[in-house]
């Protein structure tokens, strides 16, 4: 049996336009992990959102969430693995948030139990981060007068949404600022409202897959990553083979070995079962 890891993002790649797995690609992926398929996902979402979406299906490795500060266990949420943006940053991120009137989201460790840390919701592309949040049954929300209350904990992500604008010029200023991994995106289900996400410099993609990779021992095997977004751009680099969905940005098709149709075609799970059956000259039923 060849050895071979594959990784996938989630949203805009692996789920559907609905944000969910389509019956197709849930089936497929059970019948190929049940094969022996080393399969595991590496999303910007957080644990408690991934369980939502995988339900009953089972991975036979962690996951990478939080775009790489966690490795975590699907089924427990426990983590593995965290990395954590510098306490001694985290004042003058909290100040640049005033500055450009940005009401940022904490996502925030304490040892136990993860934290989404929330001061004031002050519009609707937040609001509606929060009624997902509660349909999830997200239990990470937690309000905070006073977000530096989250600084004794480990905080592994600012989280700011906001027009293009105000999120345009607080992207640029954080950049010449601060030595931090940053992710500007509109949010393909809340169109207009753009989301700005900052880490640690050591929190992406393709570092949460060598630690996985170190960990449970699989530096023989050939990466197959899928994205279509810039944070994914990192584990592109990384893989030996980097597929891209159509649908991906132009930065990320630059560097792919290969791009197959659109995420809502179940492409991935389509190429994936073709994979497989190539290296191991099996179908499925």
């Amino acid at each position: 049996m060849p050895k071979t890891l594959y990784v996938s993002d989630l949203d805009g790649t692996l789920l559907t336009a609905e944000a969910t797995l389509s019956d197709f690609t849930r089936q497929t992926l059970q019948q190929l992990i049940e094969q022996g398929m080393m399969f595991t996902v590496a999303t910007s979402r957080s644990v408690a959102s991934v369980q939502h979406i995988f339900q009953d299906l089972a991975l036979p490795l962690p996951i990478i969430e939080v775009n790489g500060a966690y490795i975590s266990d699907l089924k427990t949420g426990q983590h593995e693995s965290v990395s954590a943006i510098a306490p001694d940053i985290l004042p003058t991120l909290l100040q640049l948030s005033h500055q450009h009137s940005c009401s940022p989201l904490v996502s925030s460790y304490d040892g136990q139990q993860d934290h989404l840390n929330c001061a004031a919701i002050i519009n609707d592309g937040m609001q509606w981060y929060a009624d997902e949040c509660k349909a999830q049954r997200d239990l990470r929300w937690r309000s905070l007068s006073d977000l530096s209350q989250a600084f004794s904990e480990q905080v592994v992500r600012f989280t700011f949404i906001h027009d293009h604008d105000r999120i345009t010029a607080l992207h640029q200023q954080i950049q010449t600022t601060l030595d931090l991994d940053t992710h500007h995106f509109e949010n393909p289900y809340h169109p207009g409202w753009h989301w700005l996400t900052v880490q640690s410099r050591h929190s992406n993609k393709a570092e949460a897959i060598a630690a996985l990779r170190h960990s449970y021992n699989l530096h023989d095997h050939e990466l197959v990553v899928f994205g279509d977004q810039d944070n994914d751009l990192a584990m592109f680099k990384a893989a030996d083979r980097a597929i891209a969905v159509e649908n991906a940005t132009k930065s990320l098709q630059s560097l792919a070995t290969l791009t197959i149709p659109p995420h809502d075609q179940d492409s991935v799970a389509q190429y994936l079962a073709m994979d497989w059956a190539q290296s191991n000259s099996v179908s499925l039923s």
